[in-house]
């Protein structure tokens, strides 16, 4: 009997000591296992790929200045000297007499000046910055299709922005009006469009009120310098109006092509976002020094962003308001094309004529499409910013001698520099 228990007790101990089986994964399962791996990483890839081909499309429009943000990229070699666009009926001649100084409206401040803290600042600009939306009408149905900012020039009414938030690039849209909401006020107003210049990017509307609006200070900002302190408010998102961000100049001037201008440009690092374009970029004294315009948005790119200084468009501002356009603007009437060596069948490189406005200045001198430009008032022209610089080197009216070559001959032409104001 003893025995049997013993035994009993042994076959006990010996069922519980045994290890069980372990369940291992078969070669079906592991292969399964690999490929979901496999299509999980795919995945993943291919929207990297997307998002960083969408990042070069929006860094490309950047580039070509496209849809109103200025071109980042100078001496692109097949940027256009000038605007295409075809000829306006309009002259600048008999103009009538300025009557708006922006100076006097909008007064620089006094050299005695104190630096303001952040909130200071705010609560000195931000009465005279107001958000703007863009509203589409069609049979009767409103909708707000855009947004941004703008700030109070004058007390009368004044107000400054971008060209590109105001003027829309969708052409099938024929109805649409501007929309201010204006200092101590829920409703908004509509604002006219007095006058816009795309080379600047800057535009100038007008409300009617019978308040005396409250304006900013105008500060220089030829005095700017590289780690100052650069203060935003604008229309963030276009919902949130009076949105501050803070950062320093990190460049006071980069020099751009636009349009076949060149122009100057603020580099800052503080935040700008969607519904910020064309408000006020302000000094530690609470002067409003440019004019908030665009962001490079990119995965390699932070805290990029751009102003146009206040000094370089306030005879833009003033011709707009007492013009209605920009005058005085030296004019050639001419796209061209840089090609390389033996791009085209063994043709000679350097820069060709591709477009001509009609009865524009290089249309009344000669030109024709497919000219080689080789020397414009003795200057060598090897790439298009050469005749940039020899434009903006000359006033409206005066002439220079243009050699071009034709059919393999030389010829000299006589080019008298137009006003962009009459095409």
């Amino acid at each position: 009997m003893e025995n049997e228990n013993l035994d009993q007790k042994i076959d006990q101990k010996t069922e519980q000591t045994i290890p069980q089986p372990v369940s291992r994964p078969s070669e079906k399962d592991k292969f399964r296992n690999y490929r979901t791996a496999l299509v999980v990483l795919s995945i993943l890839t291919l929207a990297s790929v997307l998002f960083s081909g969408i990042q070069s499309i929006y860094i490309f429009k950047l580039n070509t200045g496209s849809a109103g943000i200025m071109s980042y990229m100078r001496g692109a070699q097949t940027a256009a000297t000038d605007e295409t666009a075809p000829a306006r009926p309009v002259s600048s001649d008999n103009l009538p007499d300025p009557w708006f100084s922006l100076e006097e409206a909008a007064s620089i401040a006094s050299p005695d000046k104190t630096t303001l803290s952040v909130v200071d600042i705010f609560k000195k600009v931000s009465p005279a910055t107001v958000p703007l939306s863009i509203v589409s009408v069609d049979n009767g149905k409103e909708t707000k299709i855009g947004s941004g900012t703008g700030f109070i020039i004058t007390e009368d009414g004044y107000i400054v922005t971008n060209e590109h938030v105001v003027i829309l690039a969708d052409e099938t849209i024929t109805t649409y009006y501007v929309n201010v909401i204006l200092p101590d006020e829920t409703e908004p107003v509509r604002a006219e469009v007095v006058g816009s210049d795309v080379q600047t990017d800057i535009a100038v509307l007008k409300v009617d009120t019978d308040r005396k609006l409250p304006c900013v200070t105008l500060g220089d900002s030829d005095q700017l310098q590289a780690g100052e302190l650069a203060v935003t408010i604008g229309n963030a998102m276009g919902n949130f109006d009076d949105s501050v961000t803070v950062g320093v100049i990190s460049s006071p001037s980069r020099e751009i092509n636009r349009n076949g201008y060149y122009v100057d440009i603020i580099q800052i690092d503080a935040a700008i976002n969607p519904g910020n374009s064309g408000g006020p970029l302000i000094n530690s004294f609470g002067e409003v020094v440019g004019i908030t315009n665009a962001k490079i948005v990119s995965s390699t790119a932070e805290n990029v962003g751009f102003a146009i200084p206040i000094n370089s468009v306030t005879k833009i501002i003033e011709d707009l308001i007492n013009y209605g356009k920009v005058i005085g603007r030296a004019y050639l009437g001419v796209s061209v094309k840089y090609v390389s060596d033996d791009s085209y069948y063994g043709a000679n490189g350097g820069v060709y004529v591709a477009e001509i406005v009609k009865g524009g200045p290089a249309d009344q001198a000669g030109f024709m499409i497919g000219d080689r430009i080789i020397s414009m008032d003795g200057v060598e022209i090897t790439q298009s910013s050469d005749i940039i610089k020899v434009r903006d080197a000359h006033e409206v009216g005066e002439f220079i001698e243009v050699v071009i070559e034709r059919d393999g001959e030389k010829i000299t032409l006589n080019l008298e520099i137009g006003d962009s104001a009459d095409y």
